[in-house]
This record gives structure tokens, C-alpha cells and sequence, in this order.
């Protein structure tokens, strides 16, 4: 006779630390990054709903490089530095989720908004 399978909550696995601050970095670094340039190409900056970067826009897009990236290196440094802080208060796991939620959010309202505009 074979073993009954697993239930699914004892085969998947928690996301590790780590892979919630690189899932952190990535999702509001590089997809925040490019959706908002794929959004620009067929809106213009007019579009941009943020007035700083609306800004950062109008002088050099590298502006707007230059700042994501420099918040997302010092909030993934933050998050390693601070990660027993952090691994301490309850539910951080949901916490980081969530944050990888949100920020996939606002990714694909960005994504939409160059759809849309674009017509396709």
C-alpha cells in the first residue's frame, strides 16, 4: 500500500528571510522601475501620478534610476541589518508578503495603464 500524500501545508515551504527581501528588492526596485518607464514610453510624464518623479522624469530619466535604486539598496540593506529585529515581531512573514503584494499591485496598475494607452 502506498503512504496517503502530504497535506499541502506541510509540503510547501515558508519563504525564507532572504527570499522575502529580494522578492522586496526586485518587485518595487526592477518591476516598479520598468513598469513605470513602460508607462511613460506610451503615456508621457504628464501620466506619472507622483510629482517627484514627474520631476526626475522632466530633467533625466537616469534621475529616476538613480533615486529606485538608491532606496531599494538602503532598504534591502536595512531589512538584512536589522533582520533579527525584524524576524522577532510576530507575523513578519505576512509583513514582507505583503509588502511584495502591494508593491506586484503596483506594478500591474502600471502595466495597465501602458495597455490601456496604448490600445492593445
Amino acid at each position: 500500500m502506498s503512504a496517503l500524500p502530504s497535506p499541502l501545508t506541510t509540503r510547501l515551504q515558508r519563504p525564507d528571510y532572504v527570499d522575502l527581501v529580494f522578492g522586496i528588492v526586485f518587485v518595487w526596485g526592477t518591476g516598479d522601475l520598468f513598469s513605470t518607464f513602460a508607462a511613460l514610453y506610451v503615456t508621457g510624464i504628464g501620466a506619472e501620478a507622483n510629482p517627484l518623479i514627474r520631476t526626475l522624469l522632466a530633467h533625466d530619466p537616469l534621475l529616476v534610476v538613480a533615486l529606485k535604486g538608491a532606496v531599494m539598496l538602503v532598504v534591502g540593506l536595512t531589512l538584512v541589518r536589522y533582520r533579527a529585529a525584524v524576524e522577532r515581531l510576530p507575523r513578519w512573514r505576512l509583513w514582507l508578503g505583503g509588502l511584495i503584494g502591494v508593491g506586484t499591485v503596483v506594478v500591474a496598475l502600471n502595466l495597465y495603464v501602458a495597455v490601456a494607452a496604448a490600445g492593445v
